[in-house]
């Protein structure tokens, strides 16, 4: 190769490069985002088209508290190991959309609100997931 091709294809490389870090920051800048949106989405009363009971009402987020429902602390890192085959995001959100998938050992069913996929928007959910899989 010539000196000329090797600097183009450098060049081309360091576009590339460039363009990645660019696209980690966007990503990464609306990951903040959504984290936060849920944040503020968990912590409301009320949620959803029709003021149904928040999150914050029956979860807490310290370890070991427990309201009507489990503690959500540190929960992406038990997740995972709940349900085999599954991520924690993906737990998150099943349990969101069908709380009585999968009961928590100690906890009753039928108690969660049955009807948050009807509720929330498909981008609040994916910011609640977004939320409690960063705890």
């Amino acid at each position: 190769m010539d000196f000329q091709t090797i600097h183009q294809r450098i060049s081309q490389l360091i576009c590339l490069v460039i363009f990645a870090v660019f696209l980690t920051s966007c990503s990464s800048d609306d990951r903040v985002d959504s984290i936060k949106q849920g944040q503020i989405l968990f912590n409301q009363k009320h949620i959803g088209k029709n003021k149904v009971i928040g999150c914050v009402a029956c979860h807490s987020i310290k370890p070991g508290q427990k309201i009507i429902g489990p503690s959500l602390a540190g929960l992406s890192l038990r997740a995972p190991y709940l349900i085999p085959g599954k991520t924690a995001e993906d737990y998150i959100r099943e349990s969101i959309v069908n709380p009585d998938a999968y009961i928590v050992a100690g906890f009753l069913p039928a108690i969660m609100f049955p009807h948050y996929a009807q509720e929330l928007r498909p981008e609040e959910i994916d910011n609640l997931v977004a939320y409690l899989s960063h705890l």
